[in-house]
């Protein structure tokens, strides 16, 4: 049997069980469950009825005010400063990439690169 029908069946015995058990009660008895019953009710009622706690507003406003300083402490921490790689390339760069004649310096860029190491070692 699966899970599912082993929990209907628990819950049918058990109603059954406190169905046969209440029908066995006096009148006395059920008399003084209705009354309690009913003041557990009364006694919840205003709750129920959308009064909230005091604490609640003072807690609430601290919960926003930390969220709102982590989010701020976390955007200003992660915000770009004046950083190169951010910056666009000035425009004498992307003259140089767009002719066609400046090409040649990047086919004997291994030359350039071996020249620049000489000089510095020699």
């Amino acid at each position: 049997m699966n899970e599912p029908e082993d929990t209907d069946r628990l819950l049918k015995m058990s109603k059954s069980t406190l169905d046969q058990a209440v029908d066995g009660l006096d009148t006395a008895t059920l008399r003084d469950l209705r009354r309690v019953r009913r003041e557990a009710l009364l006694a919840s009622k205003p709750a129920a009825s959308g009064k909230r706690p005091a604490w609640l507003l003072p807690v609430g406003g601290l919960a926003t005010a930390a969220t709102v300083a982590v989010l701020t402490v976390s955007l200003w921490l992660t915000s770009p400063e004046n950083d190169s790689a951010v910056q666009l390339p000035p425009l004498e760069d992307l003259a140089l990439l767009g002719d066609a004649e400046s090409l040649d310096f990047y086919e004997d860029l291994d030359f350039y690169l071996w020249l620049d190491d000489e000089k510095e070692a020699g």
